[in-house]
This record gives C-alpha cells, structure tokens and sequence, in this order.
C-alpha cells in the first residue's frame, strides 16, 4: 500500500497524511483533525486522585445510594467532596 492509498482510506487529501504527521511530531494537530478520547474531563482544571478505605458493607451500602440517586460511585463521591468544600 502506497502513501497515496493509505491517505484516500483514511479520508486525508493528497499530501494531508504527512501534513498530519508532521503536525503531531511537532505537538500540533491540524483543526478539526483532533478526537479525544475517553472520558470527559470531570474539572477545567489539573485532577487528583483521592482515595480511602471502607468496610466492604459501607461500600456496598454507597454504591447502592449511589445508584438510587442515578449516578456511580465516583459521581457521588465527587459530589459529596465538592458540598463539604464549598459548606466548610
């Protein structure tokens, strides 16, 4: 497969591909070329992980109230986290 080829598959215009590169070896993707994966970021700014242990009980009793108030784990105790900061 020539580079011509691999451009027309993958949707890039003659000479796009090694535009593109070129851009990401540089730290720079062309707009509207760039796709982010995973999950949506949860703050507009750097996060930290914050963990602790709990009786296996207890976290089977928060994911079921997690899961009554429709959200996971990591959504409720976010939650929790940002209304004891903002009431302290």
């Amino acid at each position: 497969m020539d580079t011509k080829e691999m451009e027309r598959l993958m949707g890039f215009e003659d000479g796009e591909l090694e535009e593109t590169a070129a851009a990401y070896e540089s730290g720079q993707w062309p707009e509207g070329r760039t796709v982010r994966l995973g999950r949506p970021p949860v703050a507009e700014e750097p996060t930290q992980v914050v963990s602790g242990r709990v009786a296996q009980s207890i976290a089977e009793a928060f994911d079921a109230k997690a899961k009554a108030h429709g959200q996971t784990r990591a959504e409720r105790i976010r939650e929790l986290i940002n209304a004891d900061v903002v009431s302290a």
